[in-house]
């Protein structure tokens, strides 16, 4: 067993980076460097060539058979679903206003995977761990993407219209769902890229992680914190310590996952609500506002409960 004070150093190390070029990015908002106009250009830039390219470039560089692995799906969907349904049960039926509920439940499982996860476990596990969050992203993102619509058509009533052909086209066209596609398809039949083509891709996925980072502080506004601190509060136990329970049951008493496997699943299930639940808000009749202030909160707190997981995990 390793020393405990070696632990809480690995655990610094892999943490806190992350929360600390975040906080850089506030800053530079605050000082004009980035203004609000820039953040959604800043976001799309991170996500569609950063993100997508760093997830891509981990999955080719690796053996299919050490990315795709069943063990990962038996996780994380009943995972996923249960803590739906938990989320559900919770708020629906409460007299809540139905702008407000559509936005707590949302919020209560969409997790920022993509931005926060894959960094954290990209320097606590290496590439191979990153590149098997690159997957459980793929298979993830379609059912956030369709229920997070469902729940805020439903709940807002929103006279946009709940149009199955704009859900098709957010999820085929989503460039990490097509960069975790091509990628597995590479590394199923071994092709290997071309020298030039992987520096290019080493040098896009290279940005990645500062831009994410920089963007969801750059995203911060305090403002908007101060009403419904019950809501926040309990999404943030709700998503930072229920659901990342929910998958290390699953993954240690029902399946007995490898440690690899186990470890990434649970870090990625803790991570704070994602910044694409408030883009995808903007075009419903919800509390957008409500979003963007659970973002700004479950992010802070991640910085300790996401500690707390990877020095939990690394004594299991």
């Amino acid at each position: 067993m390793k020393i405990f004070g070696e632990v809480i150093l690995e655990v610094i190390s892999a943490t806190l980076p992350i929360f600390a070029v975040i906080a850089i990015g506030f800053f530079i908002r605050k000082k004009n460097i980035i203004k609000d106009e820039h953040i959604p250009a800043l976001n799309n830039l991170t996500y569609n060539f950063g993100l997508s390219t760093l997830v891509f470039s981990g999955i080719v560089k690796n053996s299919f058979s050490e990315i795709f692995d069943a063990e990962i799906i038996k996780v994380i969907f009943p995972s996923y679903f249960i803590f739906i349904a938990i989320v559900f049960l919770s708020f629906y039926f409460t007299k809540t206003d139905m702008k407000l509920k559509s936005a707590v439940i949302v919020s209560s499982f969409r997790t920022n995977m993509a931005f926060i996860g894959l960094p954290i476990v990209l320097y606590a596990y290496g590439t191979i761990s990153a590149a098997k969050g690159g997957v459980i992203i793929a298979f993830l993102m379609p059912l956030n993407i369709m229920l997070s619509a469902l729940f805020f058509h439903i709940n807002s009533r929103s006279s946009n219209g709940f149009k199955i052909s704009r859900l098709l086209k957010e999820i085929f066209l989503d460039p990490v769902i097509l960069a975790v596609i091509v990628g597995l398809a590479l590394s199923y039949f071994r092709i290997e890229l071309p020298e030039p083509v992987d520096r290019i891709l080493e040098i896009l996925s290279n940005i990645a992680v500062p831009l994410a980072l920089i963007s969801i502080g750059a995203s911060f506004k305090f403002s908007s914190i101060k009403n419904n601190v019950k809501y926040i509060s309990l999404i943030c136990i709700l998503k930072l310590i229920l659901f990342p329970l929910i998958t290390l049951i699953f993954s240690v008493f029902v399946f007995d996952t490898s440690a690899l496997n186990r470890d990434t699943i649970c870090v990625l299930f803790a991570t704070p609500v994602a910044v694409a639940t408030y883009i995808q808000s903007r075009k419903y009749s919800t509390d957008s506002e409500f979003i963007s202030a659970v973002i700004i909160v479950s992010t802070i707190a991640s910085s300790f409960t996401v500690s707390g997981w990877l020095f939990l995990l690394k004594f299991l």
